[in-house]
């Protein structure tokens, strides 16, 4: 047995037989009981990928001829628990679990797997307890999606209610999710707990809260209190730490800043992939941990790839990748994506492209093929997406015929909403979606449907593409009690040579390249700060670089020796993350300039003076080649229309009423040429960049859209790059105190603050405060707020807006 591999059965009979298993046609019932035969020697086979396939076989032999027996047993064998209590609901086999003694023995086994109405995988439940026994001293979980990586949190907070605990989520997107998940966990000795998900929310000498946070926040209270320690950190979508930009640099440099400060501080990891855990060990801090590895596949994947471009062959193959073999099914006859994806697509789909622009066009094209949904509260909710951001807004058209479209570039509550959307109504039955589905976004899917296989400029690694498809078939959907079905354990995942992809791409090869079993796939360290990475001619100046950034951060954590900053201005740089320009040759020019700025203790009280200070004091010192969003801000027309966006800014104007001053200020300029960025399809100036468009040339609808997304990246521009110059000139005590808490909350009433800074939207707080009194809890001293649930109820019968209901729901407890 020990001997068979999966390189030995290539080159058997057995894909003549496994094939027509595969391509599910008909078996005569000695092939039947041959592959059977095949599946259990493989099952007991000593390699795992045999022993996988084993089980492949079986999966796909119950499905097809509804026989579930052999994968019941197998199920109990393997203590894929979830799917014996499922076959055992299946009507045809019931009388058998019902007479038959052993079989009711080992249901009732199962039921010892059962935890707060779910049935666990005996790995889950091995997980479950691991983390709990271990997580004093740290744990690396490597565990696909579905096993809930999430509910680890949501426990060990309940049942460490005195403890400091930091979980590190990469995006600000996940925060609310992970809010909402803690919030909604929390049993009654954790009602009241301190949840944080803003560095304002901190308030010196706080203990015993969790801090749900992204790597910028958590430096930011770190560097406000040199005293505080935390006694668990949790680092959510752990692989990314292997990357080498920006971002996750600076992930790295907290975890060192974090492991320095007390050694007593527990650490650990999740990720739902990585080859090695030993490579998350960080460079000049080395948190212990120990690793739990999910090893166990319930789910066993069929991969579709089919050139549909003008010269492809419109071949459907199915791909195996145990075989690594393809096998074709037949023609499509289909003329496009859009046609294709309504024959092959199930109840629920993902479909993904890498560019924002060009999915909001598919989805466009594929809903004026889809017939209008007649729902009332689906028109409800419409109106109320109007009102918010502009009835003439795309998406709506989309939605109106059970297509949503999902990017960066979306509103973030509205981005929330519609997930939420397409999770509960039935009718809402594809999601075009960017790689934003890639962390932490759990949505049904019974299919995928790739027409690109890159992420930015780059190919989709065999990481990134598992974890696509991992959102495809979650263990709710396959083990719902009433909607689930045994088939999801195949998800289908279709790989499409589509018009979206470069001319040379070879969708096979891909596939080939990303989910061969037996590939050997490495993890790809890029980032500096961790110890297994290679520090070679190239990559010494970014480690030099983050040395010196920690160095300057907390002096001795690397024990290296560095040049400190000498000046309030460089420190406070560094404590901002200011990575634009090189602070240790800048220092002293940009102090002496600020200098000349306050003098008279002057403070600085309008958006001229703010942005030609940042400019002068800051953006000037950026290097020509680089930051070149950034750089627009020594142009005077660049200042001017900040200067228009702060001020809307200042007073929260609504998204529908900024959408509506965009359109009027490009309806005004004499230049018709507009920055839209990525949505670009002009170039100017000699620059080879297809940045801008001519706005006097786009529609009514296009001129919203551009609005609608630019608004957004505006927000998000403000949000990240320019808010951290406005955050030195105020650590520097450089601004007037109402002026600046209007810029970067829209208001100066401490009540409405403490609600944004909890997370609450400018809207929702305002809409609560001024209705809903009587329901909200503001201590603007501890900077706590507690809503009550039953708002939302109250809230629907006032017929308010869905979307403020449904964001109420994620700062609600219970």
């Amino acid at each position: 047995m020990s001997s068979i591999s999966l390189k030995t059965l290539r080159n058997t009979n057995l894909s003549k037989l496994y094939f027509k298993l595969l391509r599910r046609e008909d078996l005569d019932n000695r092939e039947q009981e041959a592959i059977l035969k095949i599946a259990l020697l493989l099952l007991n086979a000593g390699d795992e990928n045999c022993q996988e396939l084993g089980y492949r076989i079986v999966v796909l032999y119950s499905n097809h001829f509804s026989d579930y027996k052999p994968l019941y047993d197998i199920a109990i064998n393997k203590g894929f628990i979830p799917v014996a209590k499922s076959i055992e609901k299946v009507e045809a086999l019931s009388h058998h679990f019902q007479n038959d003694f052993f079989s009711l023995f080992l249901s009732s086994f199962s039921e010892t797997y059962r935890s707060n109405g779910i049935y666990q995988t005996s790995e889950q439940a091995s997980l479950s307890r691991y983390f709990s026994e271990e997580a004093d001293r740290g744990v690396a979980v490597v565990a696909p999606t579905s096993y809930g990586k999430s509910e680890l949190f949501v426990r060990f907070c309940n049942s460490n209610a005195g403890k400091t605990i930091a979980i590190i989520v990469p995006t600000k997107a996940l925060l609310s999710q992970m809010k909402r998940r803690v919030l909604h966990g929390s049993d009654e000795l954790n009602l009241d707990r301190k949840i944080i998900t803003h560095p304002e929310m901190y308030n010196e000498g706080d203990r015993g809260f969790i801090a749900i946070l992204t790597q910028e926040r958590l430096l930011r209270i770190l560097q406000d209190d040199a005293a505080l320690v935390f006694d668990y950190v949790f680092v959510d979508e752990a692989h990314n730490l292997l990357s080498g930009d920006s971002r996750n640099t600076l992930l790295a440099k907290v975890i060192t800043l974090l492991g320095r400060r007390s050694k007593d501080t527990s650490f650990s990891f999740l990720t739902p992939f990585l080859v090695n855990s030993r490579n998350l060990h960080t460079r000049f801090v080395d948190p212990s941990f120990s690793e739990f590895r999910i090893g166990e596949h319930l789910k066993t994947e069929r991969y579709y790839a089919i050139d549909l471009r003008d010269d492809g062959d419109r071949l459907l193959k199915l791909y195996d990748q145990y075989m690594n073999e393809f096998t074709v099914l037949g023609a499509s006859h289909k003329e496009n994506e859009v046609q294709f994806l309504q024959e092959n697509s199930g109840n629920k789909n993902i479909v993904y492209l890498n560019s924002p622009p060009r999915l909001e066009k598919l989805a466009a094209m594929l809903s004026a093929q889809e017939s209008p949904i007649d729902s009332d509260e689906l028109d409800a909710v419409c109106e109320d997406i109007s009102e918010f951001l502009h009835r003439d807004y795309g998406l709506l058209d989309c939605l109106r015929k059970g297509v949503i479209y999902h990017h960066g570039s979306v509103p973030d509550v509205v981005k929330l909403f519609i997930e939420e959307l397409y999770s509960v109504v039935p009718s809402i039955r594809y999601i075009v979606s960017s790689s934003t589905l890639l962390e932490g976004v759990n949505i049904p899917a019974e299919k995928l449907f790739l027409l690109e296989c890159k992420k930015g400029r780059s190919n989709l690694t065999a990481s990134q593409f598992k974890n696509l498809v991992g959102r495809v078939c979650r263990f709710g959907e396959i083990f719902n009690d009433s909607e689930g079905s045994l088939y999801l354990l195949e998800p289908e995942i279709y790989v499409v040579a589509s018009r979206y992809v470069h001319r040379n791409a070879n969708v096979e090869n891909f596939l080939r390249e990303r989910v061969k079993v037996d590939k050997k796939i490495k993890d790809e360290l890029k980032n500096v700060l961790l110890e297994n990475t290679e520090i070679t001619d190239k990559n010494v100046g970014d480690l030099e670089k983050a040395v010196e950034v920690l160095e300057n951060l907390s002096p001795g954590v690397t024990g290296r020796e560095i040049k400190y900053v000498e000046t309030l201005v460089g420190k406070t740089c560094y404590l901002n993350n200011i990575i634009e320009f090189p602070i240790l040759d800048c220092e002293f020019e940009i102090s002496a300039y600020l200098d000349g700025v306050r003098v008279d203790q002057h403070l600085i009280d309008g958006l001229e003076e703010l942005l030609d200070v940042i400019h002068h004091g800051f953006i000037d010192h950026i290097p020509d080649d680089s930051y070149r969003n950034l750089q627009r801000l020594r142009e005077a027309s660049a200042k001017r229309f900040y200067r228009m966006f702060l001020s809307w800014r200042m007073r929260n104007a609504s998204f529908n009423e900024m959408i509506k001053r965009f359109l009027d200020y490009w309806a005004e300029i004499p230049d018709p040429l507009v920055y839209v960025d990525k949505w670009g399809d002009t170039s100017r100036d000699g620059s080879y960049s297809e940045s801008w468009v001519n706005i006097s040339e786009k529609s009514h609808k296009e001129r919203v859209k551009l609005a609608i997304v630019r608004i957004k990246e505006e927000q998000d521009f403000l949000d990240n790059q320019i808010m951290k110059f406005v955050e030195i000139l105020n650590d520097l005590e450089m601004l007037d105190e109402d002026f600046y808490k209007k810029i970067k909350y829209g208001t100066a009433d401490e009540k409405k603050i403490t609600m944004m800074k909890n997370g609450f939207s400018a809207g929702l707080a305002s809409l609560l405060l001024q209705k809903y009194s009587n329901y909200v809890e503001v201590d603007s001293a501890a900077n706590i707020v507690n809503l009550r649930a039953e708002v939302q109820e109250i809230m629907k019968r006032n017929n308010e807006s869905r979307i403020f209901i449904f964001e109420a729901g994620f700062n609600t407890r219970g």
